[in-house]
C-alpha cells in the first residue's frame, strides 16, 4: 500500500501532462433500408447526374372480418357457446378466482374461434 506523507496526503502520480487516448469516431448506425454495405443515402444522385428513383412499395390490404348478426347465429356463434362448458367443472365456494379464470379462458377460446 502507499504510505501517507507527513501531512496526511497520499502521493499520487501526476496525470496533468499525460496525453489522452484518441479513439476513431463511431460508424453510422446500420439501416434496414440499405441493400449494400456502402451506406449511400437515397437522396444522393447517381453517377450519371439523375436522382435515384425509388418505386413506392405496394401494400396488400387484408379483409378484416366484421362481427355481425350472421356470424353470431352461425354454427360457431351462439349455438356453439352451449357446448363450450360441457367438460367444465366449477370448484365452488372458496375457489371463485379459479372458477372465474376458467370461465374467462373458455369464453376467450369461443370468441377467438368465432372472430379471429
Amino acid at each position: 500500500m502507499l504510505e501517507p506523507q507527513e501531512n496526511g496526503v497520499i502521493d499520487l502520480p501526476d496525470y496533468e501532462h499525460v496525453e489522452d487516448e484518441t479513439f476513431p469516431p463511431f460508424p453510422p448506425p446500420a439501416s434496414p433500408e440499405r441493400q449494400d454495405g456502402e451506406g449511400t443515402e437515397p437522396d444522393e444522385e447517381s453517377g450519371n447526374g439523375a436522382p435515384v428513383r425509388v418505386p413506392p412499395k405496394r401494400t396488400v390490404k387484408r379483409n378484416i372480418p366484421k362481427l355481425d348478426a350472421q356470424r353470431l347465429i352461425s354454427e360457431r356463434g351462439l349455438p356453439a357457446l352451449r357446448h363450450v362448458f360441457d367438460k367444465a367443472k366449477f370448484k365452488g365456494k372458496g375457489h371463485e378466482a379459479e372458477d372465474l379464470k376458467m370461465l374467462i379462458r373458455h369464453m376467450e377460446h369461443w370468441a377467438h374461434r368465432l372472430f379471429p
